[in-house]
C-alpha cells in the first residue's frame, strides 16, 4: 500500500467512524420508520384485500404499485425531516466536541452524518419497495414489472433531494425542532399551496417546476404506461374550473432534482462555512 493510499485511508475514517455512529444514533427512528413502511404496504397489500370482499385488486400489476405508493411521499417526507434536521444545526446547538476536536475536520463529519442518515433512509426505502414487489410477484405470478425499477430509482433520487433540502435548513437553523417544523410545513403544506395559486393564476402556461412536492408526483406517475399525456388538465364545473398538473415529465423531473440537489449542498456549504460556532 502506497503512502497515498494510506492518506487516502486516514482521511476516511473519521467519516466511517461518524457514519457508523450516526447510523447507531438513529436506530430507534430508522426502526420505527421501517415497521411504519411496513406496516403500511401489509395493510394495503394484504389485509384490505382479505378484510374487504368489494376491494377488488387492480387489473395490472403496474396499478397495484401506484396504489402501494400511494404513501411514499407522505411516509418519506416524514423520513428526511426527522432524520436529516439535526445534521449541521445540532452541531451549533449542543458544541458538539467532534467539530472542535483536532483530529477530524468538521466537513468530514457533516459528511458523515448525512451519510449515515442517508444509507438508513436508503434501506427503509429499499424495504418498502421489496415488499412491495413481493407482493405484487405473488398477486400476479409474473415479473416484475420494469417500470416497478424505475419508480424506485426516482424514489431514491426524491430523497436525496428532500434530504438536501432539510439539510439546507438545518444549515441556518438555530434548533432541530425548528427545522423539522419549518420543513415539514413546507414540504407538507406550503409548496401545494404554492402549487395551487400558481395554477390557479398561471393554468396550463407555467409549470410548477420549482415544487420539490409537485416532483415526487414522478415517483408513481413513471409506473403508468403510457406516460400520462398531456400532464395538464382541467375540471369545469358550473361555477369554476381548477386544473393540476399530474406529474413533471421524465426527463425534465430527474434533471431538475439533480439541479437541486446541486444548489441545496453548495448553499449549504456556504452557509454552514459563515455560521460562526
Amino acid at each position: 500500500m502506497t503512502e497515498k493510499d494510506n492518506i487516502i485511508i486516514f482521511g476516511l475514517k473519521p467519516i466511517v467512524h461518524t457514519l457508523v455512529f450516526e447510523m447507531k444514533k438513529q436506530k430507534k427512528k430508522f426502526i420505527f420508520f421501517l415497521i411504519i413502511s411496513i406496516l403500511v404496504v401489509f395493510l394495503q397489500g394484504v389485509v384490505l384485500q382479505a378484510v374487504i370482499p368489494f376491494n377488488s385488486l387492480p387489473d395490472t400489476q403496474a396499478e397495484f404499485f401506484t396504489s402501494g405508493l400511494g404513501f411514499y411521499s407522505l411516509i418519506s417526507l416524514f423520513i428526511a425531516c426527522l432524520l436529516f434536521s439535526g445534521i449541521i444545526c445540532s452541531e451549533f446547538n449542543t458544541k458538539t466536541g467532534f467539530i472542535v476536536f483536532p483530529k477530524i475536520n468538521k466537513y468530514k463529519l457533516i459528511i458523515g452524518k448525512y451519510l449515515g442518515n442517508l444509507v438508513l433512509a436508503f434501506i427503509i426505502i429499499s424495504a418498502y419497495y421489496i415488499f412491495l414487489g413481493l407482493l405484487g410477484f405473488y398477486y400476479y405470478s409474473g415479473p416484475i414489472n420494469v417500470r416497478f425499477f424505475y419508480s424506485y430509482f426516482i424514489a431514491i433520487l426524491y430523497m436525496i433531494t428532500l434530504s438536501s433540502f432539510v439539510t439546507l435548513f438545518s444549515s441556518f437553523m438555530k434548533s432541530v425542532n425548528m427545522t423539522i417544523i419549518s420543513t415539514i410545513l413546507i414540504l407538507l403544506i406550503g409548496f401545494d399551496i404554492a402549487d395551487f395559486i400558481v395554477t390557479s393564476v398561471g393554468g396550463g402556461d407555467f409549470e410548477p417546476l420549482y415544487s420539490i412536492a409537485y416532483m415526487g408526483k414522478l415517483v408513481t406517475s413513471i409506473l403508468s404506461n403510457p406516460f400520462p399525456d398531456p400532464r395538464y388538465f382541467e375540471i369545469t364545473t358550473r361555477f369554476f374550473t381548477i386544473g393540476t398538473w399530474l406529474t413533471p415529465s421524465i426527463e425534465m423531473g430527474i434533471t431538475l432534482m439533480v439541479v437541486y440537489i446541486i444548489a441545496y449542498f453548495v448553499i449549504a456549504a456556504f452557509l454552514f462555512k459563515r455560521r460562526q460556532l
